[in-house]
Formats: structure tokens, C-alpha cells, sequence
């Protein structure tokens, strides 16, 4: 398995010599090819000149004498151009009638059919003696002492001494691009080392830092080319170090907020176990029990909170779902708390399914919160209205929307966006009606993951709380309802 991991993943050292030794190699080997060629033409064409310069030696001592052709070759001319170590050397002279003169009569006869009779320019031929392989070089020859009087002459060679030039050739071509080819790759290998150094060091650095430090990586000796990486990597490192930061503030909060029910709950608990009126004792366990609830709403509010973080959510996986029967079922829930405060809860819908797209339950835990604060923070004899209404722009869009209204005390201007944040309570508000801090810190996380907007404004005549969620255009208009609403659908009033 690691293997074929590091064949999929090959580093970079791997790559950049890849890159650059291969085509190297591929050119060395090209120019050998192209070298050893145009060395094997050379050597032909001087083989060639050597067997033409033979021809003409033969030419020169041709003779006609009482109107015979006579071939008087010097005995050590002869031995000179029959002395060859390497190669068997053959010459043959043949009269204007194609008949044998001189030489070796088993020399391949030239191909009188295609020769031109005007043309006496050397003829250069590849054939076969014996089953042996030969090169021939012949002419058509004018004896200069007798005008008209042609001949053909031809000499011819085995390739053994070619071939052994070719063989030279092509190990002292190969052997020099071999030496090449090694200092090439020693280089390039030795370049891309000290090229990827800065990298050994950068991960060095990061590799030898402890789990907590997440400064930024110095820049100043990182290679241009590298800085973006270093520069994404140290943005990641802040935002990591501002999310554990917020992480450490919450859990310390956290620990605050539950610190106060469950000693409450201490304290309470060892005043009932002193009491010995049961009348004082019911007392004490309904103070038991409203701490309990209060710390097991703080903790499920801690739960909800983490799950509406914004690395929790799977996008992937939101569906349509109807804003009315959300918004309907979070009002149920609440109806027997406002009938024991007296408060008038009415729930306004629409006359069809109003869809957006997003997390049944989140959007459940979004609208119970602000229901929950609205209910919480209005007086008795006080009015909560949960409204779902599609809202128009430019006659054509429509965002729907979910909107909470109340005639409590309301949201001072100033403080409209700190209500969002975590544990915060503003100043003016009853201990009696004190919540944890995190019901708008909640709906806003939740609203962030929906991409909805959250605007906090004031209720029905100026008066209260107005808390709208404007939700994106759903992916099908075709879907939305008209303006047409069914009042008081549930309602306290």
C-alpha cells in the first residue's frame, strides 16, 4: 500500500529529476544516434574514395596493344591494394562487349541494362560474393590513348574494416554520452538538493514546533516561489489560533455559567436535607428542581451551539423543508409557558408550504431560541407574534422570512449587535428573566450555516423586540405561496 501511495504521490525531489533528467537523456541519446550516423557516413564516404582511388590506379595500367586490352599491374601495386588484414579486396576489367579482361571473374557483373553509355561518373553498389556482403565501386572508362575505346572496371571490398569502424564508432559514442549522461544527472541531482533546501527547512520549522504554537512562519529566506504556500499556511495558522482562542473563551465561560446552577443546586440541596417541615422541604426540591432545569437548558443550549458550528454542518445534506410547520411546532412548544405568564403567543402562516433549503432540526432550534427570548423577556399580559410571510424585491424575488415580534422591553440600538455574541446579557434586564447568553449567539450560527440574515429591529408601533431571519430564494420558485395568510393559526389569545 505505501508503495502504491508513492507511486500515485511522487515528491517533488522525484518530479524536478524526472523533469529535467529524462529529457537530458532523451537529447544525449538523440545526439549519439545523430553522431554515430553522420560518423558511419563519413567513414563510408572515405571507403568509398579509397576503393574509387583503387578503380583509377587499375585505369591507369590498361593498355591496347594490337587492338587487345592488356592489364599490367605492378606486382607491388598489387600486393599493396591485395594487402588488407581486414578485408578481402577484389578487382575485375571488362571490355565495351561485357567480357572479363583481368581481376577475379565471381565479382558480381554490373548492371549494364541501366547504365548510361554518356555517363562515366562512379557507381557505388552494395552486393554479395560467396554469401558475403561487398562493396563495389565502378566506372565506365575512355582510354585516353585510344578515343572510343570503353571499359568497365570495378573494385570491390568486404565490410569487415567498416564494420570494425562502426563498432569503434559507436562505443566511443555511447561511452563519452554514458560519462555525459552521469555528470548531467550528478548535477542536476546536486542542483535540485540544494534547490529544494529551503523546503527541508521550512519543514523543519514547522515540524519541531510544539502543539500549541501557532505563530507565523517567518518569510524573509523562503524562496519567492514558495511564499504563497507560507503565506496561506500562516493565514491558516491565525484563524486556527483565533478559533482556540474563542474555544478557550467559550469553554471558560462554559465552566462559569454551569458553575453557578450546579452550586445553586449544592446549596440547595443540603437546605432540604436539613429541613424537617415537609412544607419547607417541597420548597427546597421546587428550587432543586428549577436550578436542574436551568442548568440542563444551559447545557443543551452548550450542545445546540457546538452543533451549529460552522465546520458541523454538512451542507451536502440540507433538503427542502417547510418554514411553516417549523415555525408552527417551535410555537407549540411554548404555549403552555405562555399561558402560565399570561402572555397572548399567536403563530401567522401561509396559505402553502413555504420551503427553504437547510437542517430540519437547526432551523427547529433556531425559532424555538427566539421564541424562547421572546417569551422569556415579555411581561405578563404581553403579546408574542411568530410570523412566516415570503418577502418581495423588485416585484419578482421572494426570500422568505421568519419573524418573531413582541411588546417586551426591546433591544437598545447600541447593543442590537452585541446580543449576538456569547454570554452576553444586556444590563437592564430582571434577574428573574435572566437567560445564559447564548439563545441569539445560537440563531446566529445556526443562520450563518443557511445563509440567511438576521436583522434585529423594533416590535409593532415602536414598541419591543422585531427579530426577522430572511432566508435565501429557494431553488424553486415556482413553490412559493401567494401573500394570502391563515391568521391565528395557534394562538394563546
Amino acid at each position: 500500500m505505501k508503495l502504491y501511495t508513492r507511486r500515485l504521490n511522487p515528491s517533488i525531489r522525484t518530479q524536478l529529476l524526472a523533469w529535467l533528467v529524462v529529457p537530458i537523456l532523451v537529447l544525449l541519446l538523440v545526439g549519439a544516434a545523430l553522431t554515430y550516423g553522420l560518423a558511419i557516413r563519413m567513414a563510408t564516404d572515405a571507403y568509398d574514395k579509397a576503393l574509387l582511388d583503387s578503380v583509377y590506379s587499375i585505369a591507369g595500367c590498361v593498355k591496347k596493344q594490337d587492338g587487345r586490352l592488356t592489364v599490367d599491374i605492378p606486382p607491388a601495386a598489387l600486393a599493396i591494394l591485395k594487402d588488407n588484414m581486414k578485408d578481402r579486396v577484389m578487382y575485375q576489367v571488362l571490355d565495351e562487349h561485357h567480357r572479363i579482361v583481368a581481376g577475379d571473374a565471381n565479382l558480381p557483373l554490373p548492371n549494364f541494362e541501366e547504365a548510361d553509355e554518356n555517363d562515366h561518373s562512379a557507381d557505388y553498389r552494395d552486393a554479395t560474393i560467396e554469401g558475403e556482403p561487398i562493396r563495389v565501386a565502378s566506372i565506365r572508362y575512355q582510354l585516353p590513348a585510344n578515343p572510343g575505346t570503353y571499359l568497365y572496371i570495378q573494385v570491390a571490398e568486404t565490410l569487415h574494416g567498416r564494420e570494425q569502424i562502426a563498432d569503434e564508432i559507436l562505443i566511443g559514442t555511447l561511452t563519452t554520452q554514458f560519462v555525459i549522461v552521469t555528470l548531467s544527472g550528478l548535477v542536476v541531482l546536486l542542483g535540485v538538493r540544494r534547490g529544494l533546501r529551503p523546503l527541508n527547512k521550512l519543514r523543519d520549522a514547522v515540524a519541531s514546533r510544539t502543539p500549541v504554537d501557532l505563530g507565523p512562519i517567518a518569510v524573509e529566506d523562503v524562496p519567492k516561489e514558495v511564499r504563497p504556500l507560507v503565506t496561506a499556511i500562516n493565514e491558516l495558522l491565525q484563524r486556527l489560533q483565533d478559533d482556540m482562542q474563542a474555544q478557550r473563551r467559550f469553554v471558560a465561560n462554559a465552566a462559569h455559567q454551569l458553575r453557578t446552577p450546579i452550586a445553586g443546586l449544592k446549596t440547595q440541596t443540603e437546605l432540604a436535607l436539613r429541613q424537617t417541615d415537609p412544607a419547607d422541604v417541597q420548597h427546597a426540591l421546587a428550587l432543586i428542581r428549577t436550578g436542574a432545569e436551568r442548568a440542563a437548558r444551559l447545557a443543551n443550549q452548550l450542545l445546540a451551539l457546538a452543533r451549529s458550528e460552522p465546520g458541523a454542518a454538512n451542507l451536502e445534506m440540507f433538503q427542502p423543508v417547510d418554514l411553516n410547520v417549523i415555525a408552527r411546532n417551535a410555537t407549540k412548544e411554548f404555549v403552555p409557558e405562555a399561558i402560565r405568564k399570561n402572555i397572548d403567543l399567536g403563530f401567522e402562516g401561509t396559505s402553502q408550504p413555504l420551503h427553504v433549503l437547510g437542517d430540519q432540526s437547526s432551523l427547529h432550534e433556531l425559532a424555538a431560541n427566539l421564541i424562547d427570548n421572546a417569551v422569556l423577556y415579555t411581561p405578563p399580559g404581553g403579546h408574542v407574534t411568530v410570523r412566516i410571510e415570503p418577502r418581495r424585491e423588485n416585484g419578482e424575488k421572494r426570500n422568505p422570512e421568519l419573524i418573531i415580534e413582541d411588546d417586551g422591553p426591546g433591544i437598545p440600538a447600541d447593543e442590537r449587535e452585541r446580543v449576538f455574541e456569547r454570554f452576553y446579557r444586556l444590563s437592564d434586564r430582571s434577574a428573574s428573566a435572566s437567560g445564559s447568553g447564548l439563545g441569539l449567539a445560537i440563531v446566529r450560527e445556526i443562520a450563518n450555516i443557511h445563509r440567511a440574515e438576521v436583522i434585529v429591529g423594533e416590535g409593532p408601533g415602536g414598541h419591543g423586540a422585531s427579530v426577522r431571519i430572511v432566508f435565501p430564494v429557494p431553488p424553486s420558485p415556482e413553490t412559493q405561496p401567494t401573500d394570502e395568510k391563515r391568521q391565528e393559526v395557534l394562538t394563546t389569545r
